[in-house]
């Protein structure tokens, strides 16, 4: 548990989420006049600082264990990286609502999925909690730090970034006291991860879980609401039904996925997708980078060489799923270029929602700003994007 003094400061600073207010809006248009929700946590300057010092450099590391006893079965949840999920749970003013929402929890059946991991959903469809195997977990207790340090710079940059958000780890034992007779108590472990819904609270006529292959990446539309569809799916109907968007939107794309890709193939993870769900009643798209806790390890390599190679009958459709971290992320993010192309709309129209609390890009494309765009060498921009 947190100390007294540690839990009033953040009391006196805890931020809120704002209907209206953007972070990095010009003030040539009063907050009531605009329009736009993006439904991101505005913080002032010395919130920032502190939330992301916390992010960074935590008073601890240690994970927390929590142990109790009911009914003849021991409970023990150990959290990990206990500060610095905190801090990122009142970044995003989901400190409370994830408590209340996770002590009612459903199985659920992830449309799409692939891994075999269990699924639970908390009723009022906020987060998600997934399971992690050993080798997942491990990749998690490593991966942490580094996350951590990169949503610091976004928070503290107002960067948008398009990786659903993570706020908890933890790893959970049942042991049930044994019976007489038996030789030992019988012992269930589980680690679960907990993330956003970035479908909270709503409803899609389609949503797509996109790669960048085409490999294998195809399945038979049913035409069911919130069916998941594949990259080879979106290619077929791209010419009847296209994702165009405007510069404004396309720029913040363009951004988020440049800078998202780059810190997972820094941190050699791969396999990630970007799952876009298509509202045709408000013509939006709500866009997040999911199953991003996966690195390039040597079985990934030999399945890559016997998918190259064709030994073994390797040789199938399409370029091979999967390849090393930077080949893969130069694959998706030509590939989300393609899916999603730039065209002039007038102001207002054309939409992006991007991440908790449902963030709508509708604001003129006069408002883009220098921080929007990837931080990288412009002669490496020039070669990905010659219109950037």
């Amino acid at each position: 548990m947190l100390t007294k003094s540690r839990a009033e400061k953040r009391t006196s600073r805890e931020p809120k989420v704002t209907e209206g207010g953007e972070a990095f809006m010009p003030d040539d248009q009063s907050m009531s006049e605009c329009s736009s929700t993006w439904g991101v946590v505005n913080v002032d300057t010395s919130d920032a600082v502190n939330l992301t010092d916390e992010l960074k450099s935590p008073s601890t590391k240690m994970p927390w264990v929590i142990s109790f006893e009911s009914g003849g079965l021991t409970i023990s949840c150990t959290i990990l990286y206990p500060e610095q999920f905190d801090a990122l749970r009142r970044t995003y003013d989901c400190e409370k609502s994830v408590v209340e929402s996770l002590s009612r929890c459903v199985k659920w059946d992830a449309n799409g999925g692939k891994s075999g991991s269990a699924f639970l959903k908390t009723r009022d469809d906020r987060f998600i909690a997934k399971e992690l195997s050993r080798a997942e977990l491990q990749t998690m207790e490593t991966f942490a730090p580094a996350y951590f340090d990169y949503m610091a710079l976004a928070v503290s940059g107002n960067r948008p970034t398009l990786l659903a958000k993570v706020f908890g780890c933890y790893k959970l034992t049942f042991k049930k006291v044994k019976d007489k007779g038996t030789a030992r108590a019988k012992v269930t472990h589980m680690n679960l991860l907990v993330m956003e819904n970035l479908f909270y609270n709503r409803r899609f006529a389609k949503i797509y879980d996109l790669k960048g292959s085409t490999r294998n990446r195809h399945v038979q539309s049913t035409g069911r609401e919130n069916e998941v569809l594949l990259d080879e799916n979106l290619v077929e109907t791209a010419h009847l039904t296209p994702f165009y968007l405007k510069e404004h939107s396309k720029r913040i794309l363009r951004g988020a996925l440049y800078n998202d890709s780059k810190f997972l193939s820094d941190i050699n993870v791969m396999d990630y997708s970007l799952v876009v769900g298509v509202d045709n009643k408000t013509h939006e798209l709500v866009v997040g980078m999911v199953d991003y806790i996966r690195t390039y390890t040597w079985d990934k390599k030999l399945e890559s060489w016997v998918k190259e190679s064709a030994f073994l009958g390797g040789g199938g459709k399409g370029e091979p799923t999967i390849v090393g971290p930077k080949q893969y992320r130069q694959r998706f993010i030509s590939a989300m270029e393609r899916y999603f192309p730039l065209v002039s709309f007038p102001a207002g129209a054309g939409y992006l929602v991007i991440g908790l609390n449902a963030v709508v890009w509708q604001v003129p494309d006069r408002w883009m700003k220098q921080k929007d765009t990837p931080e990288e060498d412009p002669n490496s921009l020039a070669d990905l994007w010659p219109d950037w």
